[in-house]
C-alpha cells in the first residue's frame, strides 16, 4: 500500500479499513450468489431452493459482487487518490443494500436485521474513509 509520508498509523485503519470490510463483504456475498445454500444461511431462510433462471441471474449478481471485490483491492492500494471508488461503494451500493434489508426487515424478516446493521456501520465507515482522504489531499494539496 501506498501512504504518504506523515500519515499516521490510526488514520490509515481509519482510511483502509473500511475498503477491507468492503472486500471481505463482498466476497461473502459474491461466494452466496454462486452458493444458494449459502445465500440462504446468510439471509435466514435455509430451505432456499432457487429455479436454474433464478440461480443464474443471481449468478450475474455473483460476478459483479466479484468484480466490485477486485475494485476494491485494487482501490485499497491508494485510498487517497483512488477514494471515488470508496464514495461509490457507500452510495449506491451499500446503501442499496441497506434499504433492501430494511424493506425485508419491515416485511417481518428479523433475521436481516444483521445486514441492515452491517450495511449502515459500512456506510458510515466508508462515508468517514472518503471525507478523511479528501481531507488528507486537500492539505497536502495546500502544503505543495
Amino acid at each position: 500500500m501506498y501512504w504518504p509520508t506523515g500519515i499516521s498509523q490510526t488514520k490509515k485503519v481509519l482510511l483502509s479499513g473500511p475498503y477491507w470490510l468492503g472486500i471481505v463483504a463482498d466476497a461473502l456475498w459474491a461466494v452466496a450468489l454462486f452458493v444458494p445454500a449459502v445465500f440462504g444461511a446468510l439471509t435466514g431462510n435455509p430451505d432456499f431452493d432457487p429455479s436454474l433462471d433464478f440461480r443464474l441471474t443471481m449468478a450475474i449478481g455473483g460476478i459483479l459482487m466479484a468484480g466490485w471485490t477486485i475494485l476494491l483491492v485494487w482501490a485499497v492500494r491508494r485510498p487517497i487518490e483512488r477514494r471515488f471508488v470508496i464514495l461509490l461503494t457507500a452510495f449506491p451500493v451499500v446503501f442499496g443494500l441497506f434499504v433492501i434489508a430494511l424493506v425485508r426487515v419491515l416485511e417481518g424478516n428479523t433475521f436481516q436485521v444483521w445486514i441492515l446493521i452491517k450495511t449502515a456501520v459500512l456506510f458510515v465507515l466508508m462515508i468517514g474513509s472518503f471525507v478523511l482522504a479528501e481531507k488528507i489531499d486537500r492539505d497536502r494539496s495546500s502544503s505543495d
